[in-house]
């Protein structure tokens, strides 16, 4: 009986340490990997949103918004980070710079097909960038330098929507 019950403690730690592994390399790669596009998720332009009711990191706010166009699932988006320092902003209170010269998730490597020439991008669902800011003024500053368009992520957000 002892060695009964002493295998079942060893078989049930052994299966708890393996769900934990799972469950952490599973976190550790949504917060490094957007669920949708593959790119790198840059702490200045991650954004978190509920997709069909469950919390997912997307690479930056366009792809985000555009998840709902892609799957035809709901998609609200909880938080997004301040592109000047990556600090959480709520999307109620934040401001948006949409199509700048800067995006962060634009590809450096070309793509090319299989003879080695370079494939044209139709469309990049990262593209026109968006990036975040805490308010308006911080907004139209980086706008102001590298263009764009200033608007209230609300606004942005609620032409996305179907």
């Amino acid at each position: 009986m002892v060695r009964f019950v002493v295998a079942f403690t060893v078989a049930l730690l052994v299966g708890a340490g393996a769900a934990y592994w799972t469950w952490h390399t599973v976190n550790e790669r949504q917060a490094m990997v957007c669920r949708v596009c593959n790119r790198p998720v840059h702490p200045n332009s991650r954004t978190v949103a509920l997709v069909g009711g469950r919390r997912t990191w997307f690479c930056c706010p366009a792809c985000a918004l555009s998840e709902h166009e892609q799957s035809g699932q709901p998609v609200e988006v909880v938080e997004l980070s301040n592109y000047r320092n990556g600090q959480t902003i709520d999307p109620k209170h934040a401001w948006v710079v949409r199509d700048s010269d800067v995006n962060p998730c634009k590809q450096h490597q070309p793509a090319v097909n299989v003879d080695s020439q370079p494939l044209q991008a139709r469309y990049d669902r990262c593209s026109p960038s968006i990036l975040s800011f805490p308010d308006q003024s911080s907004a139209g500053a980086f706008a102001a330098e590298h263009g764009g368009q200033v608007m209230s992520f609300t606004t942005l957000a609620a032409g996305y929507e179907k």
